[in-house]
């Protein structure tokens, strides 16, 4: 927020700063964008109206392109990008135009001013639109005051390299938030795998950068610039890295099987993969049992242990059968073990039934028992 030289009161905050919080109040309970827009259609003629309207997609109506718009009048598109231009360059000129955005100019800004002065566009107007009740008429509006009327007092910020489009405050450094974005890309590298929210912003709290720009780094501004740059993001699981990584957006379905799997943490049947893909919502393609099977069945990192149930082989699951699970630990153990031991450590690596597991341990051309209940591989 803004640094001031203002003593402090007996409740703890500047003068300024309650100037400014009566100033938000304010804003918020006169903010009604849908009804400030029909105020300032007063200069404007019925065609110009609608045209603007339409354009727009204002008074719940459907946004429609050029054409569009010439078709419904009967005049070509350049005619109507004429009236479209004329008609706020007429709203523009409203003697009351300053008092009437005024609510929206400020909230506007307060709200750029707690996020660190440079906002994605589309998550600005959400977060204009939480004070008001009427979401849907006022979003358009909010869009075409801050587009149409504001745009001489915000930067409109498009095509840039790491951040998604967005509008900023004159006074704000892009610079700043370019250096957070290097910041939190170089520390995810450094991890190399996802972080969750909470680590993230805990770690870049307290790199040097972060120390060198004390009171400037904080969580909105962090969370803001998650939201902002086009070179992270997060997976249904509420981790973040780089946008590239396949545990932050999966390609293909193999990939959202190995991140469900690592998610769960456990062995999974196949059918239950597909219903964890379907309700993460990774994107709008469908998730089916039969297709996950050919996925698990066909790649070496996923192992049966048990009837369409599935771990990865990065767990310390092996395949095979009984039999080749019972061989393997006795070869790592080098040594002869109880029928406990044999069990346990066998359960590690495959989910099957202890009786099946000792019925294995029978088969004398494989194992041999050593004393009362000792086994080792057979000579």
């Amino acid at each position: 927020m803004t640094e001031n030289n203002y003593g402090m009161g007996d409740g703890g905050a500047s003068i300024l700063d309650k100037v400014l919080s009566s100033q938000a109040e304010e804003n918020m309970a006169n903010f009604d964008p849908a009804s400030i827009l029909r105020l300032l259609f007063s200069d404007l003629n019925d065609r110009e109206k609608d045209v603007i309207i339409h354009r727009y997609g204002l008074e719940e109506k459907e946004a429609k392109t050029l054409e569009e718009i010439g078709k419904l009048f009967n005049v070509t598109r350049e005619r109507i990008r004429q009236i479209e231009n004329s008609s706020i360059k007429k709203m523009r000129c409203h003697s009351d135009l300053e008092q009437q955005i005024k609510p929206v100019e400020g909230l506007v800004f307060d709200i750029l001013e707690q996020y660190g002065g440079v906002m994605k566009e589309d998550s600005l107007f959400d977060k204009v639109l939480s004070y008001s009740t009427a979401k849907s008429i006022n979003k358009a509006a909010t869009k075409f005051i801050v587009s149409q009327l504001l745009n001489n007092k915000l930067e409109h910020i498009t095509k840039h390299s790491t951040l998604h489009d967005s509008w900023k405050l004159p006074a704000s450094e892009i610079e700043f938030i370019e250096e957070v974005v290097d910041n939190l890309v170089e520390l995810l590298g450094e991890a190399d795998e996802p972080l969750t929210r909470s680590n993230l912003l805990s770690a870049v709290k307290a790199k040097p950068f972060a120390q060198k720009h004390e009171g400037k780094i904080h969580d909105d501004l962090l969370e803001n610039v998650l939201d902002l740059t086009t070179k992270i993001d997060s997976n249904p699981f509420d981790e973040w890295g780089l946008v590239d990584w396949r545990s932050i957006t999966p390609k293909r379905m193999n990939d959202k099987i190995y991140l469900v799997m690592k998610k769960e943490a456990k062995p999974m049947h196949f059918t239950e993969i597909a219903k964890k893909i379907n309700e993460a919502g990774f994107d709008k393609k469908q998730a089916y049992p039969a297709t996950i099977h050919n996925e698990l069945i066909l790649d070496d990192k996923y192992v049966l242990v048990g009837r369409g149930i599935y771990a990865l082989k990065e767990w310390g699951y092996q395949p095979g059968v009984v039999i080749d699970v019972i061989t393997e630990v006795l070869e790592e153990a080098s040594e002869p073990l109880t029928k406990e031991e044999i069990i346990k450590r066998v359960l590690e690596k495959r989910i099957v039934k202890k009786s099946t597991i000792q019925l294995a341990l029978m088969n004398k051309d494989k194992f041999a028992k050593v004393g009362r209940n000792k086994y080792q591989l057979a000579q």
